[in-house]
């Protein structure tokens, strides 16, 4: 497992993942990745510690390895 792991939950059903991966982490480049749509979850795992874009209430990622 990468050693920088995020998980990102949103608010509403099937997220667009890709898009918005980028919207958050921009150019970031994961190394691993996770998606659940039933649960609308995601996460990301990095090499190096990832700066996440903050983008309001209904997206919310957190850093659950480091």
């Amino acid at each position: 497992m990468p050693p920088y792991l995020y998980r990102v939950t949103v608010a509403w059903g099937s997220p667009n993942w890709k898009l918005l991966f980028g919207l958050i982490f921009g150019e970031g480049q994961h190394v691993y990745s996770q998606t659940d749509d039933q649960s609308a979850s995601a996460v990301y795992g990095f090499d190096t510690p990832q700066t996440p874009a903050d983008l309001g209430p209904l997206v919310r990622v957190e850093l659950i390895s480091e």
